[in-house]
């Protein structure tokens, strides 16, 4: 049996503590480019001529205007065009201008005009799609424009296009992806998109209906398309091979290398100008070898010999194979690749397949999913309609319940005071890098009794609170966790060769290794249909085992060309989607059977028209935002109803089938520049939301806590007042949030009472002795009054940035504003030392009542030695990784340890290795 060993342990003589993490196989930090960003309330204020001192900006301004990004195909562009290469990229500017009515003129003049900054003319260039969904467009400076332009469409200009799609494909220069520098680009096949029609499914479809309604205001009827859902068989169209292609094992370590991976990857989401999709290594020339097949013929007709091949790719993938096809017939492919040489292209990969070997085997579910499943809970209705206050949710047995035992009951061993649920809980809680679990993880380690040190148990309640809050909206875990999605290969093979395309899986089965075999639930985000829930069988036969066993621990799943799994799973194509798999038996068990919905009208897109500066500026206004949390949210107030008569049933059905076609249409507008808008009546479910999602939106919780407040004394009053017959009795205050019974309030109310029941067990260690130098003196009451100033300030301005959800760099401005200002008072005490200046910080932090988060944020090591040298008797803790439960193991998140410890006067790291 193979075991991971991982020993936590402190080297006295390198007075350092190292926790090497599980998942060690990870990418290096790639450097970091610096954008500007305007707002642009500011362009209009300053009449479309901004002036900014960038080199004089504070640390708040550089919040504001300063964006950290990584690398972008755009940005290697620029380098060339001005033959400089820099992590100050002033060529760009980033303007975020969210949709609204009340500045469209405003805006519709700076995307036809530009602006001007520091003198120099910007104009605008473009957008990827997730930009335009976050209202952001992309402008450049004048003098570089028709270079820049020339280079994003290759030389080729276009006169007619749908504009939405043709933008979409020709910004992909500004998705993020880490570079493949090679010599020369590989030598890739493009062969055809692959479709088949699957006969006679029973799926669920909208059709439209003339109607008429009478308005009052103009005294006439006025006609209208009513969307009307119909049930019934038709045939199904699907592209089983849509967005990705086949690589060798030789390019997949070409792969990794630039990837700076400790182990090979067998999939790659890869960029290149107007080509995006999932590549995936498959031993295609064994394959073709022992059916005799030697060459290959692309889309263009070429013909080619296999042994040179490095990828095989297709016209899914090539977004350009349509323009260049038009112009250049059969020399599409090669003009293609002689214009991404020309203008210095290098291929690009965004994303890639993970190792999860030592991973953690369970992941959190989502309230989309659990509402789309059959969890309500017969007692739990009959309590609500009964309003039986007697009820105890706790010793409820309802399945909601029971799927997030597991979630309190790990959380209960960490409040509890488990030093290994603790240590792990600390490991992978909340990765956004402003606080220093890591050195909270080693201090544990190296003295056990910092467990209850008032610093870390501030850091774990308040991570804590967060989990659990989460937990009350459906964040809980479950057996499994996401899987990059990825066509039959097999049956990839036999198309690009011309062989009948028959495959390895069959209908309702997917391969992924990494999951038992047997029944899973397949998830996809966004979900709004109970028919988008995909039960599947998971299997393995003698082509998957022996084509691809470098799958192994990967987190990629190959599904089959026989059934809906595309449209049934939110119309996912190929090119990156992942998918929640999940083994648990409850959830599979409370699958609804509901015909699958299909959009019959998916490829509906605007019309094309001419791509000028009219349309451009049509297209941007258009395109400024994101509906999808709308319908999600539209889909909840119904999913969520207890309803009892049929037609009222029947009706949330056709709602919720019509939403899930809402969802699609949206996910793909930016692309289509087609949507539906939502009718007045499902606008006004969003003004009335189920009890559980009080704890997304704060400030409407609020709101409600107050509207009870005065409901309840307005009840008192009528009750007192009742006799009156001159009195008014008040009316009730409406809330945004709705009581049911629904399996998503069930969750919320157990994980309220679970919460009030589980008591924190507030023992604090006073620690000052064992994390201070004593050998330094700290007896200067004036430093330690104007340390106290500054941690009382930052304390009142961390609390604030995480009541508005600030995360990562908005968090590391709070911080490096504050050890700045511990910096200059090193001006003020000059006589002091930096080291001293540090003693004194901790010995403030560490009276009673004083926050610490600041000072283990900026002196953790230093904290840690002084640690180290104040413990006097040391020990080595070590955590095993077990393949399998064994007497006393410890569980977490579906593995299984061993947690032992040991007295030890000296420690050293020994890291992970694998013992037999």
């Amino acid at each position: 049996m193979n075991k991971v060993k991982i020993n936590i342990i402190f080297n006295k003589r390198l007075r350092q503590t190292e926790v090497y993490t599980i998942e060690e196989d990870k990418k290096e930090e790639s450097k970091l480019y610096n954008v500007l960003r305007i707002k642009i309330k500011r362009i209009i204020e300053d009449d479309y001529n901004v002036t900014m001192d960038i080199g004089s900006f504070d640390k708040e301004e550089k919040k504001e205007h300063i964006v950290k990004q990584q690398h972008m195909t755009m940005f290697q562009q620029i380098e060339l065009i001005n033959q400089i290469k820099t992590l100050d990229i002033d060529d760009l500017i980033i303007v975020q201008a969210k949709r609204s009515k009340s500045q469209e003129a405003k805006l519709k003049k700076l995307i036809k005009k530009g602006f001007t900054f520091n003198g120099l003319k910007y104009v605008r260039f473009g957008k990827s799609s997730s930009q335009a969904k976050d209202g952001i467009t992309i402008f450049i400076k004048e003098s570089i424009f028709d270079q820049a332009l020339e280079r994003t469409q290759l030389g080729v200009p276009i006169d007619t296009c749908i504009v939405s799609k043709y933008e979409a494909y020709r910004n992909l220069v500004f998705t993020a992806c880490t570079p493949v520098i090679e010599d020369k680009l590989p030598y890739i096949v493009i062969v055809d998109e692959y479709e088949k029609i699957l006969p006679d499914q029973h799926v669920r479809y909208v059709t439209q209906e003339k109607r008429e309604f009478y308005s009052e205001e103009d005294g006439v009827f006025v006609p209208y398309d009513k969307r009307i859902c119909n049930e019934g068989l038709r045939n199904v169209k699907i592209s089983p091979f849509d967005g990705f292609g086949i690589h060798t094992k030789e390019m997949s370590k070409i792969f990794s290398k630039h990837l700076n991976l400790k182990f090979t990857t067998s999939a790659v989401q890869i960029r290149l100008p107007y080509l995006k999709g999932m590549s995936v290594e498959a031993p295609f020339k064994e394959f073709y070898r022992k059916k005799n097949i030697t060459k290959i013929k692309d889309v263009y007709g070429r013909w080619h010999d296999i042994e040179k091949i490095d990828c095989i790719w297709n016209t899914t993938m090539f977004k350009a194979h349509g323009i260049f096809f038009e112009r250049y017939k059969d020399n599409a492919w090669e003009v293609y690749l002689s214009k991404v040489v020309k203008y210095g292209y290098q291929l690009g990969i965004s994303k890639y397949t993970k190792n999860k070997k030592y991973a953690d085997k369970y992941a959190r579910m989502n309230f989309q999913y659990l509402q789309c499943l059959d969890l309500w809970n017969p007692e739990y209705i009959k309590k609500f309609n009964n309003k039986d206050n007697t009820y105890n949710i706790l010793e409820s047995n309802g399945k909601i319940v029971e799927l997030a035992r597991y979630t309190t009951k790990l959380y209960e061993n960490i409040i509890l005071g488990s030093k290994f649920h603790t240590v792990k809980f600390l490991g992978v809680a909340d990765s956004d890098g402003y606080t220093t679990k890591n050195n909270y993880i080693k201090a544990i380690m190296i003295n056990e009794s910092m467990i209850k040190d008032p610093a870390i148990r501030s850091t774990l309640k308040r991570l804590m609170h967060k989990a659990i809050t989460e937990a009350k909206r459906g964040k809980i875990y479950s057996k499994g966790f996401y899987h990059i999605l990825v066509g039959d290969i097999v049956g990839y093979m036999e198309y690009c060769v011309g062989l009948p395309v028959v495959g390895c899986l069959n209908a309702g089965e997917f391969h992924a290794k990494t999951m038992p075999l047997g029944k899973l639930a397949s998830f996809r985000s966004p979900l709004v249909d109970p028919s988008e829930v995909n039960i599947v069988n998971n299997v393995r036969n003698e082509d998957t085992e022996n084509l691809f066993g470098h799958f192994k621990d990967q987190d990629l799943v190959m599904i089959n060309m026989y059934d809906l799994t595309l449209p049934q799973q939110g119309g996912a194509d190929q090119d990156g989607d992942a998918v929640m798999l999940c083994y648990d038996k409850m959830i599979i068990d409370s699958k609804i059977n509901k015909p699958i919905v299909v959009d019959e009208t998916d490829k509906q897109t605007a019309k094309p028209m001419k791509y000028n500066q009219k349309n451009i500026v049509e297209y941007e206004l258009n395109s400024r935002d994101d509906r999808i949390g709308e319908i999600t949210n539209v889909a909840t107030s119904i999913l969520n109803q207890y309803y009892t008569n049929p037609d009222d049933i029947s009706k949330a059905e056709d709602d919720i089938s019509l939403l899930r076609l809402y969802q699609g249409k949206e996910c793909d507008f930016i692309k289509t520049g087609y949507r539906w808008n939502l009718t007045s009546d499902f606008r006004k479910k969003l003004k009335r939301l189920p009890y559980f999602l009080s704890y997304k939106y704060e400030d409407k919780q609020k709101r409600n806590r107050e509207v009870k407040k005065l409901n309840k004394l307005r009840r008192e009053e009528n009750d007192l007042n009742k006799d009156n017959k001159d009195y008014a009795p008040s009316e009730m205050m409406g809330s945004d949030f709705y009581p049911s019974p629904s399996p998503m309030n069930e969750l919320c109310d157990y994980i309220e009472k679970w919460e009030q029941k589980v008591k924190w067990n507030n023992d604090y260690f006073d620690n000052k002795h064992l994390v201070i130098n004593h050998d330094l003196s700290t007896d200067n009451k004036l430093v330690i009054k104007e340390i106290k100033k500054i941690f009382n300030s930052f304390k009142n301005e961390f609390k604030k940035a995480l009541e508005e959800e600030k995360r990562g760099k908005e968090l590391d401005y709070v911080f490096d504003k504050y050890k700045e200002k511990i910096n200059e008072l090193k001006t003020r005490f000059i006589d002091l030392s930096k080291k001293e200046l540090v003693n004194y910080c901790i010995f403030t932090a560490y009276n009673i009542g004083e926050d610490k988060t600041l000072c283990w944020s900026l002196f953790g090591e230093t904290i840690l030695e002084n640690l180290e040298r104040n413990t006097p008797v040391k020990k080595r803790y070590v955590i095993e990784q077990l393949g399998e439960q064994e007497e006393g193991s410890y569980e977490f998140l579906g593995n299984y340890y061993s947690f032992q410890e040991f007295e030890d006067g000296v420690f050293s790291i020994e890291g992970i290795k694998e013992t037999e």
